[in-house]
This record gives C-alpha cells, structure tokens and sequence, in this order.
C-alpha cells in the first residue's frame, strides 16, 4: 500500500516546481497514494533523483518536477514530502 502525505506542517517549506523535461524517461522509485487530487512520485534520471507531483485539474492532471538532486539528498527530501515538512 502507498503512503499518504501528511498535511502542511505550519514551517512546511516550498519546493520549487518546473515543467517537466519532456525528452527525459525516468524511473519511478516510490510513489503516495494517487487517491486524492494530488500525488507525489520519486523518479531517477542518470543518478539524480527528484520529485514529481501530479494534480489532477479540470483540463486534465498538471504534471511539475523538483529540482535534481543526488540520491541520499532526494531520499530525505522524500522524506520530508511526506512528514508535511516541505511542499
């Protein structure tokens, strides 16, 4: 079973979202539940990992990428997705 994110913390920080790189095919390595209108996948591309979100919108799900990060760094970003640390 997939975990669920926890809600926004009240010091939760903000990731910065980018359009995804369309040429790029990555590996999905964990994901969240896709039960609600937004979920979170962690992927790797070329030894880099980082984080997708997926919201589901009237026009169709809105796909945005985190930055790249090395693996331990993205496994705690990870991490942090999901205790409602950042967002």
């Amino acid at each position: 079973m997939s975990p669920h994110v926890a809600s926004p913390r009240s010091h939760c920080e903000p990731l910065t979202w980018n359009a995804p790189a369309e040429w790029e095919k990555a590996r999905t390595v964990r994901w969240t539940c896709d039960c609600g209108t937004v979920f979170f996948e962690l992927c790797q591309v070329d030894g880099l990992r980082f984080i997708r979100r997926t919201r589901r919108t009237a026009g169709g799900p809105l796909i945005e990428e985190s930055d790249r990060w090395p693996t331990p760094e993205a496994n705690a970003m990870w991490n942090a997705l999901l205790s409602g640390l950042i967002r």
